[in-house]
């Protein structure tokens, strides 16, 4: 592999963990608030959705940067832990009545910035 694909697969594993730490930090901090505003439970499921969103970050992490390179195990896994955070997510989003959308933005402009930057570098 050229240093060059390394470098660009070593974006898209930064850009892939950068957007569930996005989803992590969302859920946590509305859990926390909602706890600061009095709401039973919120801490509870805000720290729920950190610990099962950070699990699978950190998972994530030390995946192959090259996602061709993954192998049918490391997905499940990465599957499985997905799903759990998911599951925790929503139970923040249950509790408080309103879904929340802030880590999709930071998401989508995330991956844009990291898009931009490849085609910087393939120039």
């Amino acid at each position: 592999m050229s240093e060059k694909t390394d470098a660009i697969f070593m974006l898209r594993h930064a850009n892939e963990f950068t957007d569930i730490e996005n989803s992590a930090i969302v859920y946590v901090l509305r859990g926390w608030f909602a706890s600061l505003a009095g709401i039973p439970g919120a801490l509870q499921v805000g720290d729920d959705a950190w610990a099962f969103t950070t699990l699978a970050e950190h998972f994530t992490s030390l995946l192959n940067n090259d996602p061709s390179q993954r192998t049918a195990t490391q997905l499940r896994i990465k599957d499985l832990l997905s799903a759990r955070a998911q599951t925790a997510q929503d139970a923040v989003d249950a509790l408080l009545g309103a879904p929340n959308d802030e880590d999709e933005r930071m998401n989508a402009e995330t991956d844009t910035f990291a898009k931009q930057v490849e085609g910087q570098v393939n120039k």
